[in-house]
């Protein structure tokens, strides 16, 4: 048994909130941090592994800060492991550019501290995208260690092998054989404790490589103050060379020859996979998908342009709202598998992070829209609207535009002044129009607008924008006029300039877009749900869900804007029988209605779902036949474009069954529809190409044992009454035509437009662009103000199979531009740049990012 190199890595994992909320684990937290710097103080050979995340460090200094000297200098002296992340992640439910944003947060963080890790270490995290080690080796990591999400590939393949990105981007994955824990929790006696060890150990050498890692923690643990006599035990018992480090030292070397793996870890082989967490408490998805499109979307790209043009940094506020909205990316956060009262807690950070993005950037258009420093509306009620395109190239859709001046009221000693617009927003039957033709006026969103009085009524103005320029803004005159109202009636269909809505009897929908249809969308599949926050678990003999059509509601504007409201009622069993082998007898309703919207220009068809949650213990989707018959589908993924399959995996032999179902980054296609369903993110495809989306799945406790779908528990048997999401619930989905651009317009539909009242002196011209991309093929990945201060980031990614020229046209002055990776260190690499154009090439499934500074 000599020729051995074990390395012996203490840790502890810390899920920053669980079972137990976050103050309550911190105060853990600083109990076991505090025993680590006593121990590293006493035993010169201790060293600590502070899980791959740099939160830990502000949340103990918060309350130790007396003791930040102890951390640094543990961290100097090498003993102390501390990112690369700054929460350790859900790998699947985020954004790819969220990930990039943990990294950057943790290394800045971290880095404040002292050496930051080059591990990519996720011990947890349930399941990694494809494109992961495009991502770990774009911050210079070059060694994945992991624990969840093989299938059976883990079988052929060793502890260590070489895991191939869809761009050819490799990274060493280091597989820990045994879990993260498989040192830890040792037995008191050392004989024991050497036997346990030795056991773990063996199963890491059938590779030949004599190398062996003990994981020496667990969840929340306390560090093990034994290590040094451990350490000796077993290198006396076995012959092997056993010494205390970090995984630095333990997995990073030089591996050549391995063997390779291309693809996402999406198995339950050797581990729990636990995909029910894509559906559960579809409401936090929701959230988090909205807060990343403010941030991604709006704030980051408008704070670029506001440094080229001569406004205020905003970084401050944009990495304010991303570390609220990080925290809550942290895998047993985001996947809605913690207890109640931490899913309560989590609504202020997505409060936070999404006001400030959007705040943020409604004063960066404001300035560009040239309302000035101030901010001031101008004091008359007739105004120019600036229309604001987010996307790198030209958009027609609808736009909202919230009526409001700031500020609504002045006052003096003898009077008070009502600003225009506010004074005409309390008129009765006010009409308002757009260059002369009248608009469509709807009710605002109260609770968040100023009323002057409580019955002052706010409301907007709805109307097509046509041909905004890309990442430009386009002028429309409002002034008052006639009132105008939709014509109603109970028709089923509406249409415009080639794209249809038929309601059927059944209450699904038939959609024409084009030469193209379909019909039988928005179908509503209800089954039992024995199952947890981790796992879906059906209930045999399901009888399903009975929907019928209560009545059809038909709106149509004279600007062409039309509207089909289908009032639906569900009928579903109420829950579960008392063993909960089968669902209940008893029958409640669910009512649903489903809003369908056309538009003159506007080349697809907008579905809102809105429904009220009277029953437990089921899972409700939404079913899109597309009529393909191939039982294959196109699907968003982290930085990138999957083909999915119908049906299991042969998950012969794993521990955890293989689900039917997979996770998606905002949209998928099928049989030529595509259909965007941003914060839904758990997709289907039958047999026959049918597409389902999960909308809501209620289950009441946070692990259970006795599950047909998952053999073990998950976590601790709490009860999750939250978790059952009683009362209102809501969804949205595009459907439109499927093509190469599907993935950069399915972005395109999400962000939309907006809109702000504009001033005398705008900062740009409208109608001027000020980024176009080509071909449209390309995704605009991110931009964003260099985390330095130097510079602005551009991102592209390339979805395709092939190499794409990428053209980049800037509105403004271009002094250079230079080749980064994703963590803003500057690369090697072909780039060119003429008269404000940058010409770079792309290689198939790859990004490339650019520092560009302004002239």
């Amino acid at each position: 048994m000599g020729d051995v190199d074990a390395v012996l890595v203490s840790h502890t994992h810390w899920d920053r909130e669980w079972y137990r909320t976050f103050q309550a684990f911190r105060s853990r937290l600083v109990d076991a941090v505090d025993r680590v710097l006593d121990l590293i103080a006493a035993d010169p050979g201790y060293h600590f592994l502070l899980d791959g995340q740099a939160v830990v460090l502000e949340d103990y200094l918060v309350i130790r800060p007396h003791r930040r000297g102890e951390l640094e200098a543990g961290c100097a002296e090498g003993r102390l492991g501390i990112g690369p992340w700054y929460v350790q992640p859900d790998m699947l439910l985020p954004s790819g550019e969220a990930h990039v944003r943990n990294l950057l947060e943790g290394r800045r963080v971290a880095g404040q501290i002292g050496p930051v890790s080059r591990v990519g270490y996720a011990p947890d995290s349930f399941g990694h995208p494809a494109q992961l080690p495009q991502l770990l080796a774009g911050f210079g990591l070059t060694t994945f260690v992991y624990w969840r999400g093989n299938g059976s590939e883990i079988d052929r393949l060793p502890m260590r092998y070489s895991w191939v990105a869809p761009d050819g981007t490799t990274v060493v994955a280091h597989h820990l054989r045994g879990s993260y824990s498989g040192g830890g929790s040792l037995p008191v006696d050392m004989a024991d404790a050497v036997d346990k060890l030795v056991q773990v150990g063996e199963k890491q050498l059938d590779d030949g490589t004599g190398r062996v890692l003990l994981m020496n923690g667990d969840d929340h643990t306390l560090p093990d103050p034994r290590t040094g006599e451990i350490a000796s035990a077993l290198a006396e018992a076995t012959g092997w060379t056993v010494r205390r480090g970090l995984l630095d030292e333990a997995v990073i070397r030089e591996d050549n020859g391995l063997p390779t793996y291309a693809g996402e870890l999406l198995g339950g082989r050797v581990a729990n996979l636990l995909p029910g967490v894509w559906s559960t408490r579809t409401y936090l998805k929701q959230r988090n998908r909205l807060c990343e499109a403010a941030l991604e979307g709006w704030a980051e790209p408008w704070a670029a342009f506001a440094s080229a043009l001569g406004l205020r940094d905003e970084r401050p506020a944009l990495r304010t709202a991303w570390r609220a909205l990080l925290l809550n990316q942290a895998h047993d956060s985001i996947c809605g598998c913690s207890a109640d009262a931490v899913h309560e807690q989590m609504q202020s950070r997505y409060d936070e992070a999404g006001e400030l993005a959007s705040e943020t950037t409604h004063r960066i258009l404001d300035r560009i829209a040239g309302l000035g420093p101030e901010r001031r509306t101008p004091w008359r009620n007739d105004v120019d609207v600036a229309v604001f395109n987010p996307s790198p190239f030209p958009v027609t859709d609808v736009v909202r535009i919230p009526v409001d001046g700031f500020p609504p009221v002045v006052t003096s000693r003898h009077e008070v002044g009502i600003h225009p617009l506010v004074a005409l927003s309390m008129r009765p039957g006010v009409g308002i129009a757009v260059h002369g033709v009248p608009a469509r006026v709807i009710p605002g969103e109260g609770e968040r607008r100023f009323r002057l009085i409580p019955e002052h009524d706010v409301w907007e103005t709805e109307v097509v924008a046509t041909d905004v320029p890309a990442f430009g803004w386009k002028r429309l005159r409002l002034t008052p006029g006639e009132p105008t109202t939709d014509a109603v009636d109970d028709g089923r269909q509406i249409g415009v300039e080639g794209v249809s809505v038929r309601v059927e009897d059944d209450g699904t929908l038939a959609v024409r877009i084009g030469v193209a249809s379909w019909s039988g969308l928005c179908a509503i599949e209800d089954l039992g749900d024995r199952g947890d926050t981790y796992d879906f678990d059906p209930v045999p003999d399901d009888s399903g869900a009975v929907t019928r059509l209560l009545g059809v509601r038909r709106e149509r504007h004279p600007t062409g804007i039309q509207r089909l409201y289908v009032e639906l009622a569900v009928d579903v069993p109420r829950g579960l029988n008392d063993d909960r082998s089968h669902r209940s007898e008893e029958r409640v309703t669910v009512p649903m209605t489903l809003i369908a919207r056309v538009a003159p220009g506007v080349p697809r068809v907008d579905v809102d779902v809105r429904g009220d949650n009277t029953a437990t213990d089921h899972r409700l989707r939404l079913m899109f036949p597309t009529g393909s018959g191939a039982g294959r589908c196109r699907a968003g993924t982290t930085f990138g474009v999957a083909d999915r399959r119908s049906g299991h995996v042969d998950d012969t032999g794993w521990q955890h069954a293989a689900p039917t179902t997979w996770p998606h980054q905002g949209w998928l296609a099928a049989g030529g529809l595509a259909l965007s369903a941003p914060g839904l993110p758990e997709g289907e495809v039958s047999d026959s190409g049918s597409l389902a989306v999960t909308v809501l799945r209620a289950v009441g406790w946070l692990s259970r044992y006795g599950l047909a779908t998952r053999p073990d528990p998950a976590g601790p048997g709490i009860p999750t009454p939250g978790a059952q999401c009683p009362g209102p619930f809501t969804a949205h989905f595009s459907l439109f035509a499927a093509d190469a651009r599907t993935p950069a317009y399915a972005r395109s539909v999400e962000l939309g437009l907006r809109a702000v009242i504009g001033g005398d002196t705008p900062l740009i011209d409208d109608g001027r662009a000020l980024l176009r991309l080509s071909p449209d093929v390309l995704a605009l990945s991110a931009l964003k103000p260099a985390d330095d201060g130097d510079g602005v980031i551009a991102r592209i990614l390339n979805p395709t199979d092939r190499e794409v020229d990428a053209e980049l046209t800037f509105g403004v002055p271009v002094a250079s531009v230079s080749n980064v990776r994703l963590d803003e260190e500057p690369v090697d690499g072909p780039v060119t740049l003429d008269a404000d154009t940058v010409r770079l090439a792309v290689p198939r499934h790859a990004l490339r990012s650019l520092r560009v500074h302004w002239a």
